[in-house]
């Protein structure tokens, strides 16, 4: 007897109704009053930006309009500051050329008292002046200026400077010129002052144009002037160590900073003005520190939070009043189908839903019980389908298993997933990874599944190791369910045992490979024999000997390769060092004269593990083709975009231009076994193609590429 499912506690439909309803107008009211938040709170944020960038603007265009009525003003002085540099220089040419000798006061007498006169030495000191607060002064530590001072001693003539503020003393406004000695040992400098230049700084203070600028900027805290050296413009102070690092930050970027404080609701923006002349040494650019108050349109924007707070809870209310009045309404006719539904739920498929007397409900009774005839026929034919899918897919020779998306357990798993990986059905199904195998295959498993979702499909050869039949080589096909709606479902796996099929071809390439080799040595050996039966003296039959010895050398080294390939296992491609399969490589070479080198860096190939055989090869087809003006052999990488070029170039005959392709035809070398044949094979396996470009007469050039992926970088 079918038991009936346990009763669960259930909502009424005019409850969710009702409550569906209501979440629905919060959401609409929600989304309503977000929007609108969003959209006054973006135009505020937008004009409060247009009005911090005009104010900016406005700044600069500011301090260049001042900057040019300097200028203009400031060449008016040019000849007057040149003239007072010839009295300086005629002083010096008294002295023959020593500044300690120098009467200064007295031509700065002679000049008037707003003039002062300083002598730089090659090092950018001032080592004598009128001015002593500037005594002892290193431009060094102002580079840019140093070297505008290095230029115009090692010069000739005048050279005038812009009207700026002294670094030292009480920093008032000077007007600078200098004039190289004839010697080019030093700088003869003189700096004019006076009442002038302050009643023009007051005409055309910068504090108070900017003060202008930024008083139609509501969002203006506060604002501070900083010259070229990184002091307030006000009283030639310097600021705080935190503001000071800002400071020199702009001054070397020559770009303007921004700097936020979150907790205040403050940005200030260090606005770099650039008023350098590149004729001029001195840089009168400035440093504008602006601090905006954002908490006003805070403040703004917690306005309009009330208003649509108190405006969505009156939309709410309206709307859930109406909602309990309409739900009543239309969840009485849908109690009566419910319950003639659940009858059916039941298993009673003979059951019919009765009329409820309403016209838009008039359709949905025919089609229910159309529904429940079509669906006595649908179950028993999916009865059939099912019971005919399965025993196929269980019979196939081939392992196909599955796992859902949704909580990770196995749904399927056929007879030659239990051969091939030793678990039994019923141990596997309902049962997730994290259940079934150790912490580093689910690692792996992972990695396969996100690479199927990704890819949409996942192909990979991988080995695993098999209690009753050891080491296995498995051919594995990962590729993700989707249902019709495109949601991922299922993971369906097919696997293929490949050990003995790889096994064996590989051992016969192998065993071919060493075959052939070993035969032309043994030839080799022949016939030194034969041709030392027609010597006489001791030293032609000893060269003969070594000759020997060394192709019985060359051959016990053939051996003890394949040997050792053997006992690692040769079926499948590995991360290999290119240094290391170079110099084995080198290692199984007879004897040889010439220079074979290397030059790369620590780079590994997921490659055959015949790979040393391949840089064997070429490296023999080198001994043997190259004639007499081979001398070296080279291997060396670059870069193709995301490839990997190995490049193995010698110096001999190279290899005529109709015979690039076809040397890598099977059969077609003399002399070095399969040759180049095998080596394209080779590396086939994983991808990597080779092509020859020398040029005839100076030397072959193999070009090996490796694409992406199938190399990395070790150190």
């Amino acid at each position: 007897m079918v038991k009936d499912p346990p009763i669960r506690r259930m909502r009424s439909l005019s409850l969710s109704l009702l409550l569906s309803m209501i979440l629905l107008i919060i959401c609409i009211v929600g989304f309503i009053s977000f929007n609108g938040y969003l959209y006054t709170k973006n135009n505020f944020e937008r004009e409060s930006n247009l009005l911090q960038a005009q104010t900016e603007q406005n700044i600069i265009e500011a301090m260049r309009l001042e900057d040019i009525t300097w200028n203009v003003y400031d060449e008016t002085l040019n000849d007057q500051m040149k003239q007072g540099l010839i009295s300086v220089l005629l002083e010096y040419n008294r002295t023959r050329g020593e500044p300690d000798k120098m009467n200064l006061p007295m031509v700065k007498n002679s000049l008037g008292k707003n003039y002062d006169i300083y002598v730089i030495n090659e090092s950018g000191v001032i080592i004598s002046t009128t001015y002593t607060e500037e005594l002892g002064m290193d431009f060094r530590q102002i580079p840019y200026f140093y070297d505008y001072l290095t230029k115009i001693r090692l010069s000739e003539g005048f050279f005038p400077d812009r009207i700026v503020r002294e670094k030292l003393g009480a920093g008032q406004l000077r007007k600078f010129a200098y004039m190289p000695t004839p010697d080019h040992r030093y700088i003869l400098e003189l700096g004019l002052s006076g009442t002038t230049f302050d009643a023009i700084s007051q005409q055309l203070d910068d504090k108070n144009n900017i003060l202008k600028i930024v008083s139609v900027n509501p969002y203006v805290a506060q604002f501070t002037i900083f010259n070229s050296m990184g002091r307030r413009l006000d009283n030639n102070s310097l600021p705080e160590k935190t503001v000071q690092g800002y400071i020199n930050e702009v001054l070397k970027d020559r770009k303007t900073l921004e700097v936020q404080d979150r907790e205040h609701q403050l940005t200030t923006r260090y606005l770099f003005v650039d008023l350098k002349v590149d004729k001029y040494g001195s840089d009168p650019s400035r440093v504008v520190a602006i601090t905006y108050n954002l908490q006003l349109i805070q403040d703004a924007l917690n306005r309009l939070i009330l208003f649509h707070i108190v405006t969505g809870i009156a939309a709410i209310s309206i709307g859930c009043a109406l909602a309990y009045e309409f739900s009543r309404r239309i969840t009485r006719p849908i109690k009566k189908i419910v319950d003639d539904v659940d009858i059916i739920a039941h298993g009673d498929l003979e059951h019919r839903i009765g009329s409820t007397q309403i016209t838009e409900f008039a359709i949905l009774e025919n089609s229910t019980n159309m529904m429940v005839d079509s669906l006595k026929l649908a179950l028993q034919q999916v009865k059939d389908g099912e019971i005919l899918r399965r025993e196929i897919i269980d019979q196939l020779p081939v392992a196909v298993f599955m796992k859902s998306i949704e909580d990770g357990r196995y749904t399927f798993w056929n007879k030659a997933c239990e051969r091939i990986f030793e678990l039994e059905a019923s141990n596997v199904i309902g049962r997730t990874d994290q259940e079934l195998f150790s912490k580093e295959i689910i690692s792996i498993i992972d990695h396969e599944d996100k690479e199927a979702i990704l890819n949409h499909i996942s192909i990979s050869n991988k080995k695993i190791s098999n209690k009753s039949r050891g080491q296995r080589i498995l051919h594995m096909i990962i590729v993700p369910i989707f249902n019709s709606e495109n949601t991922l479902q299922y993971i369906l796996g097919i696997c293929e045992d490949l050990t003995e099929e790889t096994r064996n071809l590989k051992m016969d390439l192998l065993f071919s490979i060493i075959r052939q080799d070993i035969l032309d040595h043994l030839s080799v050996i022949v016939n030194y024999l034969e041709r030392a039966q027609l010597k006489t003296t001791h030293e032609a039959m000893q060269l003969f000997f070594d000759k020997t010895i060394e192709s019985i050398e060359s051959i016990r080294k053939q051996m003890a390769f394949g040997k050792s390939l053997q006992d690692l296992g040769i079926t499948s491609p590995t991360w290999q060092s290119v240094k290391k399969s170079w110099n084995d490589a080198v290692r199984l070479l007879p004897a040889y004269t010439i220079d074979i080198s290397i030059e790369t860096a620590d780079i590994e190939l997921y490659a055959d593990p015949l790979l040393p055989r391949v840089f064997y090869n070429l490296l023999m087809n080198a001994l043997i083709h190259g004639d007499r003006q081979l001398t070296k052999v080279r291997l060396y990488t670059s870069i193709s975009g995301e490839s990997l070029v190995l490049i193995v170039e010698d110096n001999g005959i190279g290899i005529p231009f109709d015979e690039k392709e076809k040397i890598f035809e099977f059969g077609y070398d003399k002399g070095a076994g399969f040759g180049l044949f095998l080596i394209r094979e080779i590396l086939g396996y994983t991808g990597i193609m080779i092509t020859e470009t020398g040029e005839p007469g100076k030397g072959v050039k193999f070009e090996i590429l490796v694409p992406k992926g199938k190399f990395r970088f070790t150190s």
